[in-house]
């Protein structure tokens, strides 16, 4: 069965009203039933007492025929609400078009020609390659004919241009997914991959040009490949020149961004997250704010699919900046938000989680806890392994706060058994050497502030400029540089996020 209830549950309160509108403007009968099952959806009413609630008895017959009813509706207003925010550019350069073609059949070719001028422009400031190639096609096919039109040799050239153009789009698209299927095996399997040969290999099958002209979506597709490499190698800090300069590009070459305001929305989210991994917090909630900016345009329409992580992010730079009450505040007010994006919920749960146990509120941070009731394998298919490992860190040291010991050894050994084998593969040796020291730390806890233990927890790792240091494993390591120094967990992890 269609999950019409996920589907309108994403609808803003504006679109909730005007889809009641709509169905009321179709109804021809006053007994028809769509408003009020739509309304039933909207408050989660349970499924199985829908037909009861709305025909006194378990009318299952005629309850799945107005629901079929619905969804038609439904699929007919998302099409006409898309056609009005998401093509009204398109439709007016194929009517601009149009209406040229038909001048020109009738000679009248300086009105035609002034006609195809402005739609070339228009089609220009959004990046609609195909609509520009049907523009010089059809300047082309008349410029014999009448001294308005531009000269063809330069007619020629836009056109093979704009044909090149459309064309490195069209491989970019095809690389990306490669790409992206490839990185999945990493992401959500921990296998272990050369990223720098795959890119090549990739860019070399389709032969990709690194002189790239971008739109906010090629640059989104290629800054995803280059994060999902920075994630698993932590080199965010290599990332950000490219990025950063080829946005700054688009945004001086597009005019008009509305037309590209989700992949816009994703690019911001991008770059502010690279500046946080940076511990640049300051530029991070700099393009925050852009990013809050953007999810106010078009009535909100990416608002309720962008806020999550949004939301989450922003809690990210202030609870390193040394504002942690603001930060638990911002994902206290989203934490039992339904029906969002499954890998962001997750996101905010688990850096709450962290939140909280860097208060000393393990309570909390275990209440949060309970809610993980899957499998990590479940978990690994959902946000990869990254995610899972980390989840399962804070879970150990949680439970050694929690003084569960034999838990922690039975979680221990099978993390120990399923994850170390891919820390060696990947190069993360530093994450063995440090659940060492935490294995020796919750058998003899005693043993943690003695000169010996120090030593030995200062020879065994060697640590990258901050810039370019993970934050998160500066995060794991402060717990234990805390317990050594019998010092604050909080704000240890500040002290060494600001000076590493």
């Amino acid at each position: 069965m269609i999950a019409i209830d996920v589907i309108i549950s994403q609808f803003s309160t504006e679109e909730q009203q005007e889809f009641v509108k709509y169905l009321n403007y179709k109804n021809k009968r006053h007994d028809t039933k769509n408003v009020q099952l739509f309304q039933l959806l909207l408050a989660n009413y349970p499924a199985k007492e829908i037909p009861k609630k709305l025909y006194g008895k378990d009318n299952k017959t005629a309850y799945h025929g107005l629901r079929k009813r619905l969804w038609s509706s439904l699929v007919d207003f998302m099409a006409t609400q898309s056609l009005t925010h998401e093509v009204s550019d398109e439709l007016e350069i194929t009517k601009r078009i149009l209406v040229a073609r038909n001048l020109l059949l009738q000679k009248q070719f300086k009105t035609a020609y002034k006609i195809l001028d402005k739609a070339e422009k228009k089609a220009r400031d959004i990046l609609h390659f195909s609509l520009l190639n049907e523009v010089y096609h059809t300047q082309i096919q008349y410029a014999h004919k009448t001294s308005y039109a531009p000269p063809l040799e330069v007619l020629i050239e836009k056109c093979t241009a704009n044909q090149q153009d459309f064309l490195q789009e069209e491989k970019l698209n095809m690389a990306y997914a490669v790409i992206q299927e490839n990185l999945q095996k990493v992401v959500y399997k921990g296998e272990v991959i050369s990223f720098q040969t795959l890119i090549q290999e990739t860019y070399e099958r389709f032969g990709i040009s690194k002189e790239i002209g971008l739109s906010y979506k090629s640059l989104y597709q290629l800054a995803q490949i280059i994060n999902s490499v920075a994630a698993v190698n932590k080199t965010y800090f290599a990332v950000e020149p490219f990025i950063l300069e080829n946005y700054k590009d688009i945004s001086n070459r597009l005019k008009q961004t509305d037309k590209h305001l989700f992949y816009h929305i994703k690019v911001l989210y991008l770059i502010a997250n690279i500046f946080f991994r940076k511990k640049e917090f300051a530029q991070s909630l700099y393009y925050l704010d852009f990013m809050r900016a953007a999810m106010e345009q078009q009535k909100q329409r990416y608002y309720k699919d962008s806020l999550l992580p949004y939301q989450c992010l922003l809690a990210l730079n202030y609870n390193y900046s040394g504002n942690s009450e603001k930060a638990i505040t911002l994902l206290e007010e989203v934490i039992d938000f339904k029906k969002y994006d499954l890998e962001a919920t997750l996101d905010v749960h688990l850096s709450l989680i962290v939140f909280y146990f860097q208060q000393g509120e393990f309570k909390k941070a275990q209440k949060i806890f309970s809610k993980f009731y899957h499998t990590d394998k479940w978990y690994e298919e959902k946000t990869g392994v990254e995610w899972v490992i980390k989840k399962n860190l804070i879970e150990l040291l949680l439970h050694i706060e929690l003084g569960n010991i034999s838990y922690v050894d039975s979680r221990f050994m099978s993390f120990q058994r399923k994850y170390y084998p891919f820390f060696k593969k990947s190069g993360e040796n530093r994450v063995i050497t440090f659940l060492k020291f935490v294995k020796d730390y919750y058998h003899a806890p005693e043993n943690v502030t003695s000169v010996e233990f120090k030593t030995a927890v200062e020879n065994s790792f060697e640590w990258k400029v901050r810039v370019e240091e993970d934050i998160f494993v500066m995060s794991f390591y402060a717990w234990l540089k805390a317990k050594m120094s019998k010092a604050p967990l909080y704000q240890t992890t500040l002290d060494l996020v600001k000076n590493v």
